[in-house]
């Protein structure tokens, strides 16, 4: 009975339409009308229950190429094993990754076609599914590939917009390159691969503090410091990290530069802590709201400074992210074709069309609030262990301080706070002296020049008369 109503309706929005080529099935109409959205539900409505052939596959792939992937999110599983196209079995593959269903991930990875658009993206999530398999040697192997299809594919493309699609794609096999090295402790191999992300690409300013990490564990703790200062250029006030503080903190300790340490121990504590407590309580009412996260990420920026500084570096950080940008060029796509139906279409086509566009926009809705919140509570998580960690560091240096004490020594600290011999640097590193202004072309090139203060000398104590 629900397939008789609707061929009904079908037939009916023919009629509406005033389609006198019969040829055309409904959603071909809607696809010449360049309503792609309404197309591609009418799409699986006409075809869930016949014989595919080669062209319906075909034009599925066509409409998706228009409306992303995305929505195919919003079909059951089982509607899209009947569709065997590269994005449905990208789309069940990562479905299967999520559902921590390895085996079956790998087998729909690997049925995406080498020249599909998502096969370098799919050959990222295949890495994924290694990393969760601990095969090192896998996972190296899929983000080589993911970056040597992504560059054929960025070779090839005709627009720039899509040149600089592939372009991302690669950045982000070759940041997962780097990773794995760190993991595996190939630390030279691992700093390789981040400094071929150039500083103009959206993921850099995040890479400072994986970068800093692999330098704090070369011991190369005044390098590890000087990328750390880099988040201090006006150019960079939108990336707050506590784990930052935390790193820098931890660097000065291992150069037994205690007071240094403790200052930004008890930075964080006095400053920091407060404000994200005071941050969390005002997110965590709305954390069931489908919403709230959503018009955070849309509020014109005169409303986003009414909140804490930062609530508004992370949604600018977010609003930055290619996610976003596709899931909120999607939203003003449906609008635009609502509004086009809306404009020109008789009433029982806007009724026939409009709630389904509608429900697609809610969900789209859901999914960026969703990812928003996430964001900004794993942001917020961050802060009780960190706090947990600063506390240790400084009972560590209360520790070593009354080590001193008792043993009659102290630190040797008798020497300048800096100087060019204890910069580390390879004939490829530029060298600038700071001079209390950041310029564009040094950020990510700092490197300060604390000498270790770990030396101890005896304590001279006086002899009382």
């Amino acid at each position: 009975m629900k397939h008789l109503l609707i061929l009904i309706s079908l037939s009916l929005s023919m009629q509406a339409f005033g389609q006198k080529d019969k040829k055309l099935s409904m959603s071909e109409v809607l696809e010449n009308k360049k309503y792609y959205y309404s197309a591609l539900n009418e799409y699986f409505m006409e075809t869930y229950d016949k014989v595919l052939i080669k062209d319906d596959l075909k034009r599925l792939e066509d409409l998706l190429y228009f409306t992303g992937i995305e929505l195919l999110e919003d079909y059951e599983p089982s509607l899209l094993q009947k569709y065997p196209t590269s994005s449905t079995r990208f789309i069940l593959g990562r479905q299967a990754l999520q559902k921590k269903n390895y085996k079956k991930a790998l087998e729909l990875f690997a049925m995406v076609h080498p020249d599909h658009r998502y096969y370098p993206e799919g050959k990222l999530l295949e890495a994924q599914v290694y990393d969760q398999q601990n095969n090192p040697k896998k996972r190296l192997e899929s983000y080589e590939a993911c970056q040597a299809s992504a560059t054929s594919h960025e070779n090839s493309a005709l627009s720039e917009k899509i040149k600089r699609y592939y372009r991302m794609v690669h950045e982000i096999c070759l940041v997962n390159k780097a990773r794995h090295h760190f993991k595996v402790e190939e630390y030279k191999e691992s700093l390789e691969a981040y400094t071929k992300i150039p500083k103009k690409s959206y993921k850099w300013p995040y890479l400072l503090l994986e970068m800093a990490w692999v330098y704090y564990q070369m011991g190369d703790y005044n390098r590890t410091l000087g990328l750390l200062t880099t988040y201090k250029s006006p150019l960079l006030d939108t990336y707050f990290f506590p784990e930052a503080e935390y790193l820098a903190a931890l660097s000065y300790f291992r150069l037994c530069l205690y007071e240094d340490s403790m200052t930004i121990v008890n930075q964080f504590y006095q400053v920091y802590r407060p404000r994200f407590q005071a941050l969390e309580g005002v997110l965590r009412k709305n954390r069931k709201s489908n919403d709230y996260f959503y018009n955070l990420m849309f509020k014109p920026g005169d409303e986003l400074k009414k909140h804490e500084k930062f609530v508004r570096s992370i949604i600018i950080r977010m609003k930055k992210q290619t996610r976003f940008s596709l899931d909120a060029n999607a939203i003003y796509k449906i609008n635009q074709e609502m509004r086009r139906i809306n404009n020109n279409e008789k009433p029982v086509i806007k009724n026939m069309l409009l709630p389904h566009l509608a429900e697609v926009k809610e969900n789209m809705t859901a999914k960026i609030n969703y990812n928003a919140k996430t964001d900004v509570f794993q942001f917020l998580e961050q802060v009780p262990f960190l706090s947990s960690e600063l506390f240790k560091l400084n009972l560590e240096i209360i520790a070593r301080k009354k080590d001193l004490v008792y043993s009659n020594k102290k630190l040797i600290a008798d020497r300048s706070r800096g100087d060019y011999s204890n910069v580390k640097r390879s004939k490829f590193e530029y060298f600038w002296t700071f001079q209390g202004a950041f310029w564009a072309d040094e950020l990510g090139d700092y490197s300060l020049g604390l000498k270790s203060n770990c030396q101890t000398v005896r304590q001279i104590t006086e002899e009382k008369e």
